[in-house]
Protein backbone atom coordinates (compact mmCIF):
# COMPACT_ATOMS: atom_id res chain seq x y z
CA UNK A 1 0.00 0.00 0.00
CA UNK A 2 1.35 3.73 -0.70
CA UNK A 3 1.53 6.35 1.70
CA UNK A 4 -2.18 7.69 0.46
CA UNK A 5 -3.97 4.16 1.03
CA UNK A 6 -2.72 4.57 5.03
CA UNK A 7 -3.70 8.36 5.45
CA UNK A 8 -7.14 7.69 3.67
CA UNK A 9 -7.72 5.06 6.57
CA UNK A 10 -6.47 7.25 9.35
CA UNK A 11 -10.30 9.03 10.16
CA UNK A 12 -11.56 5.38 9.82
CA UNK A 13 -8.87 3.99 12.54
CA UNK A 14 -9.28 7.32 15.06
CA UNK A 15 -12.76 6.54 15.51
CA UNK A 16 -12.18 2.84 15.87
CA UNK A 17 -9.55 3.89 18.83
CA UNK A 18 -12.24 6.34 20.10
CA UNK A 19 -14.33 3.96 20.52
CA UNK A 20 -12.49 1.18 22.29
CA UNK A 21 -11.19 3.64 24.44
CA UNK A 22 -12.70 2.91 27.98
CA UNK A 23 -11.77 -0.12 27.95
CA UNK A 24 -7.85 0.45 26.93
CA UNK A 25 -7.93 3.06 29.38
CA UNK A 26 -9.70 1.69 32.13
CA UNK A 27 -6.88 0.26 34.10
CA UNK A 28 -3.84 2.41 34.22
CA UNK A 29 -6.51 5.27 35.43
CA UNK A 30 -7.08 4.42 38.09
CA UNK A 31 -3.48 4.69 39.32
CA UNK A 32 -2.48 7.57 40.74
CA UNK A 33 -0.65 9.15 38.00
CA UNK A 34 1.27 12.54 39.03
CA UNK A 35 3.84 12.46 36.40
CA UNK A 36 3.61 11.26 32.62
CA UNK A 37 6.85 10.68 31.10
CA UNK A 38 6.42 10.00 27.10
CA UNK A 39 9.59 8.59 25.22
CA UNK A 40 10.06 7.19 21.75
CA UNK A 41 12.22 7.88 18.40
CA UNK A 42 11.41 9.97 15.78
CA UNK A 43 7.46 10.46 14.60
CA UNK A 44 7.30 8.54 18.12
CA UNK A 45 8.37 11.64 19.91
CA UNK A 46 7.16 14.06 17.58
CA UNK A 47 3.70 12.30 18.90
CA UNK A 48 4.72 13.08 22.75
CA UNK A 49 6.23 16.13 21.73
CA UNK A 50 2.77 17.79 19.91
CA UNK A 51 0.02 16.70 22.35
CA UNK A 52 2.18 16.93 25.84
CA UNK A 53 0.88 20.39 26.91
CA UNK A 54 -2.68 19.38 26.00
CA UNK A 55 -1.92 16.60 27.95
CA UNK A 56 -1.02 18.40 30.91
CA UNK A 57 -4.38 20.74 30.86
CA UNK A 58 -6.38 17.48 30.13
CA UNK A 59 -4.91 14.91 32.89
CA UNK A 60 -3.68 17.97 35.47
CA UNK A 61 -0.47 16.26 36.15
CA UNK A 62 3.02 17.09 34.66
CA UNK A 63 3.36 15.82 31.14
CA UNK A 64 7.13 15.84 29.75
CA UNK A 65 8.33 14.16 25.82
CA UNK A 66 11.96 13.16 25.74
CA UNK A 67 13.79 10.99 23.52
CA UNK A 68 15.08 7.52 24.69
CA UNK A 69 18.21 8.98 25.27
CA UNK A 70 17.89 11.41 27.35
CA UNK A 71 16.27 9.34 29.77
CA UNK A 72 18.44 8.97 32.92
CA UNK A 73 18.08 7.68 36.53
CA UNK A 74 17.96 11.76 37.42
CA UNK A 75 15.38 12.45 34.98
CA UNK A 76 13.03 9.81 36.36
CA UNK A 77 13.93 10.25 40.40
CA UNK A 78 11.49 12.75 41.11
CA UNK A 79 8.64 10.52 43.05
CA UNK A 80 8.65 7.29 40.77
CA UNK A 81 6.01 5.74 42.49
CA UNK A 82 3.61 8.17 40.99
CA UNK A 83 5.48 8.25 37.51
CA UNK A 84 4.24 6.60 34.21
CA UNK A 85 6.61 6.06 31.78
CA UNK A 86 4.81 5.68 28.44
CA UNK A 87 7.17 4.10 25.77
CA UNK A 88 5.89 4.46 22.53
CA UNK A 89 7.61 3.06 18.86
CA UNK A 90 5.12 2.63 15.90
CA UNK A 91 6.91 -1.23 14.72
CA UNK A 92 7.43 -2.01 18.82
CA UNK A 93 10.65 -3.21 17.93
CA UNK A 94 12.92 -0.28 19.25
CA UNK A 95 15.29 -1.01 21.45
CA UNK A 96 16.06 2.54 22.44
CA UNK A 97 12.56 2.91 23.68
CA UNK A 98 12.26 -0.87 25.10
CA UNK A 99 16.08 0.12 27.48
CA UNK A 100 14.07 3.56 28.48
CA UNK A 101 10.99 1.55 29.67
CA UNK A 102 13.48 -1.02 31.48
CA UNK A 103 15.65 1.68 33.68
CA UNK A 104 12.12 3.32 34.27
CA UNK A 105 10.70 0.21 35.48
CA UNK A 106 13.84 -0.89 37.28
CA UNK A 107 13.84 2.02 39.43
CA UNK A 108 10.22 1.80 40.61
CA UNK A 109 8.45 4.02 37.69
CA UNK A 110 5.33 2.37 36.24
CA UNK A 111 5.64 1.85 32.33
CA UNK A 112 3.22 1.89 29.31
CA UNK A 113 3.66 1.00 26.47
CA UNK A 114 2.02 1.96 22.90
CA UNK A 115 3.07 0.07 19.72
CA UNK A 116 1.37 0.20 16.58
CA UNK A 117 1.48 -4.06 16.62
CA UNK A 118 0.31 -6.79 18.88
CA UNK A 119 3.03 -8.40 20.70
CA UNK A 120 5.86 -5.42 20.71
CA UNK A 121 9.05 -5.77 21.94
CA UNK A 122 8.38 -2.72 24.63
CA UNK A 123 5.13 -4.67 25.65
CA UNK A 124 7.46 -7.29 27.41
CA UNK A 125 8.93 -4.59 30.09
CA UNK A 126 5.20 -2.39 30.21
CA UNK A 127 2.69 -2.62 33.36
CA UNK A 128 0.21 -1.73 31.19
CA UNK A 129 -0.06 -2.48 27.18
CA UNK A 130 -2.05 0.67 25.57
CA UNK A 131 -1.73 -0.87 21.99
CA UNK A 132 -2.34 1.86 18.95
CA UNK A 133 -4.57 0.01 17.15
CA UNK A 134 -3.96 1.53 14.10
CA UNK A 135 -3.84 -1.36 11.50
CA UNK A 136 -1.04 -2.17 9.75
CA UNK A 137 1.47 0.53 8.59
CA UNK A 138 4.21 -1.10 6.13
CA UNK A 139 5.18 1.93 4.65
CA UNK A 140 8.77 3.08 6.11
CA UNK A 141 7.44 6.71 6.57
CA UNK A 142 4.61 6.43 8.81
CA UNK A 143 1.67 8.86 8.75
CA UNK A 144 -1.49 7.02 9.72
CA UNK A 145 0.12 5.93 13.14
CA UNK A 146 1.54 9.11 14.16
CA UNK A 147 -2.39 10.56 14.12
CA UNK A 148 -3.44 7.62 15.70
CA UNK A 149 -0.53 8.12 18.47
CA UNK A 150 -1.11 11.16 19.21
CA UNK A 151 -5.05 10.53 20.15
CA UNK A 152 -3.99 7.45 22.10
CA UNK A 153 -2.16 9.86 24.25
CA UNK A 154 -4.95 12.47 24.22
CA UNK A 155 -7.12 9.67 25.47
CA UNK A 156 -5.01 7.99 28.02
CA UNK A 157 -4.64 11.85 29.49
CA UNK A 158 -8.33 12.27 28.94
CA UNK A 159 -9.43 8.88 31.19
CA UNK A 160 -6.74 10.29 33.73
CA UNK A 161 -8.64 13.64 34.16
CA UNK A 162 -11.96 12.22 34.29
CA UNK A 163 -10.47 9.92 37.22
CA UNK A 164 -8.92 12.33 39.04
CA UNK A 165 -11.64 15.17 38.96
CA UNK A 166 -9.36 17.61 36.41
CA UNK A 167 -12.10 17.32 34.38
CA UNK A 168 -16.11 17.17 34.78
CA UNK A 169 -18.30 14.66 32.54
CA UNK A 170 -19.42 17.70 29.99
CA UNK A 171 -15.96 18.54 29.84
CA UNK A 172 -14.87 15.45 29.03
CA UNK A 173 -17.93 14.67 26.24
CA UNK A 174 -16.75 17.83 24.52
CA UNK A 175 -13.19 16.45 23.77
CA UNK A 176 -14.52 13.16 22.88
CA UNK A 177 -17.43 15.03 20.44
CA UNK A 178 -14.48 17.42 18.92
CA UNK A 179 -12.16 14.10 18.47
CA UNK A 180 -14.56 12.78 16.57
CA UNK A 181 -15.81 15.81 14.43
CA UNK A 182 -11.68 15.99 13.68
CA UNK A 183 -12.12 12.64 12.36
CA UNK A 184 -15.18 13.60 10.68
CA UNK A 185 -13.61 16.28 9.08
CA UNK A 186 -10.18 14.58 7.78
CA UNK A 187 -10.56 13.66 4.11
CA UNK A 188 -12.33 16.77 3.44
CA UNK A 189 -8.85 18.34 4.02
CA UNK A 190 -6.89 15.41 2.43
CA UNK A 191 -8.59 16.07 -0.81
CA UNK A 192 -8.06 19.60 -1.19
CA UNK A 193 -4.56 19.14 -0.13
CA UNK A 194 -4.02 16.60 -2.59
CA UNK A 195 -5.27 19.06 -5.18
CA UNK A 196 -3.04 22.01 -3.54
CA UNK A 197 0.22 19.38 -4.06
CA UNK A 198 -0.32 18.57 -7.60
CA UNK A 199 -0.75 21.78 -8.48
CA UNK A 200 2.19 22.67 -7.14
CA UNK A 201 4.28 19.66 -8.79
CA UNK A 202 6.25 21.80 -11.45
CA UNK A 203 7.79 23.39 -8.42
CA UNK A 204 8.24 21.24 -5.39
CA UNK A 205 9.84 18.23 -7.54
CA UNK A 206 12.46 21.25 -8.14
CA UNK A 207 13.22 21.70 -4.19
CA UNK A 208 16.90 21.42 -3.06
CA UNK A 209 16.22 22.22 0.47
CA UNK A 210 13.51 22.76 2.69
CA UNK A 211 12.35 24.83 5.99
CA UNK A 212 8.85 24.37 7.62
CA UNK A 213 7.63 26.93 10.07
CA UNK A 214 5.05 27.15 12.73
CA UNK A 215 3.48 28.39 15.70
CA UNK A 216 4.38 26.84 19.33
CA UNK A 217 0.80 24.70 19.13
CA UNK A 218 2.35 23.06 16.39
CA UNK A 219 5.83 22.50 16.74
CA UNK A 220 5.31 18.62 16.96
CA UNK A 221 3.78 18.63 13.92
CA UNK A 222 6.47 20.59 12.35
CA UNK A 223 9.16 18.25 13.05
CA UNK A 224 7.28 15.58 12.14
CA UNK A 225 6.67 16.77 8.60
CA UNK A 226 10.15 17.93 8.50
CA UNK A 227 11.13 13.99 9.13
CA UNK A 228 8.60 12.66 6.93
CA UNK A 229 9.74 15.72 3.94
CA UNK A 230 13.45 14.38 4.70
CA UNK A 231 12.42 10.59 4.60
CA UNK A 232 10.86 10.72 1.51
CA UNK A 233 12.30 13.63 -0.69
CA UNK A 234 16.15 13.05 0.90
CA UNK A 235 17.41 16.27 0.33
CA UNK A 236 17.85 18.78 3.59
CA UNK A 237 14.64 19.82 5.61
CA UNK A 238 14.40 20.82 9.03
CA UNK A 239 11.30 22.65 10.95
CA UNK A 240 11.50 25.15 13.72
CA UNK A 241 9.61 27.10 16.06
CA UNK A 242 8.26 30.66 14.68
CA UNK A 243 10.30 32.80 17.41
CA UNK A 244 13.31 30.38 16.95
CA UNK A 245 13.32 30.52 13.34
CA UNK A 246 13.38 34.59 13.29
CA UNK A 247 16.43 34.55 15.74
CA UNK A 248 18.63 33.46 13.18
CA UNK A 249 17.42 30.70 11.08
CA UNK A 250 16.46 32.97 8.76
CA UNK A 251 19.94 33.85 7.50
CA UNK A 252 20.00 30.21 5.93
CA UNK A 253 17.52 31.01 3.31
CA UNK A 254 18.77 31.86 -0.14
CA UNK A 255 17.05 31.21 -4.22
CA UNK A 256 17.23 27.83 -3.52
CA UNK A 257 15.09 27.57 -0.32
CA UNK A 258 11.73 25.92 0.05
CA UNK A 259 9.97 27.53 3.40
CA UNK A 260 6.75 26.08 4.12
CA UNK A 261 5.05 27.90 6.73
CA UNK A 262 2.11 26.95 9.19
CA UNK A 263 -0.55 29.71 10.08
CA UNK A 264 -3.25 28.61 11.92
CA UNK A 265 -3.69 31.94 13.93
CA UNK A 266 -3.65 34.38 11.54
CA UNK A 267 -0.41 36.24 13.21
CA UNK A 268 0.63 39.30 11.66
CA UNK A 269 3.68 38.52 12.02
CA UNK A 270 3.58 35.78 9.96
CA UNK A 271 2.91 37.41 6.98
CA UNK A 272 5.94 40.04 7.75
CA UNK A 273 7.85 37.27 7.49
CA UNK A 274 6.47 36.06 4.27
CA UNK A 275 7.14 39.31 2.55
CA UNK A 276 10.88 39.70 4.10
CA UNK A 277 11.77 36.11 2.56
CA UNK A 278 9.92 36.61 -0.37
CA UNK A 279 12.89 38.56 -1.78
CA UNK A 280 15.01 36.10 -1.49
CA UNK A 281 13.13 33.02 -2.03
CA UNK A 282 10.23 32.76 -4.68
CA UNK A 283 9.34 29.07 -2.63
CA UNK A 284 7.40 30.22 -0.19
CA UNK A 285 4.04 28.02 0.42
CA UNK A 286 1.44 28.74 3.31
CA UNK A 287 -0.68 26.66 5.00
CA UNK A 288 -3.24 28.34 6.91
CA UNK A 289 -7.32 29.09 7.53
CA UNK A 290 -5.73 32.77 6.95
CA UNK A 291 -3.05 33.56 4.35
CA UNK A 292 -1.31 35.50 2.39
CA UNK A 293 1.12 35.04 -0.54
CA UNK A 294 1.24 34.06 -3.91
CA UNK A 295 -1.75 32.26 -5.59
CA UNK A 296 -1.65 28.50 -5.70
CA UNK A 297 1.19 28.61 -2.62
CA UNK A 298 -1.52 28.91 -0.47
CA UNK A 299 -3.60 26.16 1.35
CA UNK A 300 -6.31 27.42 2.36
CA UNK A 301 -6.96 24.97 5.50
CA UNK A 302 -11.05 25.21 6.65
CA UNK A 303 -11.21 27.20 9.87
CA UNK A 304 -11.54 24.44 12.90
CA UNK A 305 -10.81 26.96 15.53
CA UNK A 306 -9.49 24.33 18.14
CA UNK A 307 -6.50 22.70 19.09
CA UNK A 308 -7.60 19.00 18.21
CA UNK A 309 -8.49 20.01 15.11
CA UNK A 310 -5.48 22.29 14.09
CA UNK A 311 -3.04 19.50 15.57
CA UNK A 312 -5.12 16.77 13.12
CA UNK A 313 -5.59 18.47 9.77
CA UNK A 314 -2.65 20.72 9.57
CA UNK A 315 0.31 17.76 9.16
CA UNK A 316 -1.87 16.72 5.61
CA UNK A 317 -0.67 18.63 2.87
CA UNK A 318 2.97 17.98 4.03
CA UNK A 319 2.62 14.32 4.23
CA UNK A 320 0.57 14.51 0.82
CA UNK A 321 3.73 16.27 -0.46
CA UNK A 322 6.17 12.94 0.69
CA UNK A 323 3.47 10.97 -0.90
CA UNK A 324 3.32 12.28 -4.46
CA UNK A 325 6.38 14.19 -5.58
CA UNK A 326 9.34 11.58 -4.78
CA UNK A 327 7.90 9.52 -7.00
CA UNK A 328 8.39 12.02 -9.92
CA UNK A 329 12.30 12.28 -8.65
CA UNK A 330 12.42 8.79 -8.89
CA UNK A 331 12.35 7.77 -5.54
CA UNK A 332 9.83 5.17 -3.82
CA UNK A 333 8.27 6.95 -0.70
CA UNK A 334 7.15 4.33 0.90
CA UNK A 335 10.18 1.98 1.06
CA UNK A 336 13.28 3.36 2.76
CA UNK A 337 16.74 4.41 1.11
CA UNK A 338 18.06 0.92 2.92
CA UNK A 339 15.65 -1.58 3.98
CA UNK A 340 18.07 -3.69 6.05
CA UNK A 341 19.57 -0.81 7.51
CA UNK A 342 18.06 -1.29 11.02
CA UNK A 343 20.01 -5.00 10.82
CA UNK A 344 22.99 -3.61 9.53
CA UNK A 345 22.68 -1.18 12.90
CA UNK A 346 21.09 -3.59 15.33
CA UNK A 347 18.51 -0.48 16.02
CA UNK A 348 15.46 -2.52 16.26
CA UNK A 349 14.32 -6.04 16.91
CA UNK A 350 13.61 -7.74 13.41
CA UNK A 351 10.80 -10.77 13.14
CA UNK A 352 11.99 -13.87 13.97
CA UNK A 353 14.57 -12.07 16.99
CA UNK A 354 14.89 -13.54 20.28
CA UNK A 355 14.33 -10.96 22.91
CA UNK A 356 17.17 -10.26 25.34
Amino acid sequence: MKIQDYLMETPVKMNEIIEASAELFSAVKKQEIKRIIITGSGTSYHSGAQVQQKMRELAGVSVEAYYPFLITKEILANDVAHTLVVGISQGGSSYSTYNAMKLAKDIGCRTASMAGVEDALVDEVADYILTVKCGEELAGAKTKGFYCTKLNLLLLALYIGQENGTINQNEFDKVIISLKNTADSFLAVYHSAEKWVTANIPDLKKAKEIRIVGPKELYGDVLEGALKLLETMRIPVTGYEFEEFIHGIYNAVNEDSTIIVLNPEKDSRVNKLINVLSDWTESIYTIGSNVEGIGDKNFVVTTGDNYFYNSFVYPIAIQLICAIVPTLRGVDPSIPKDPQFHKKLNSKRLVGEISF
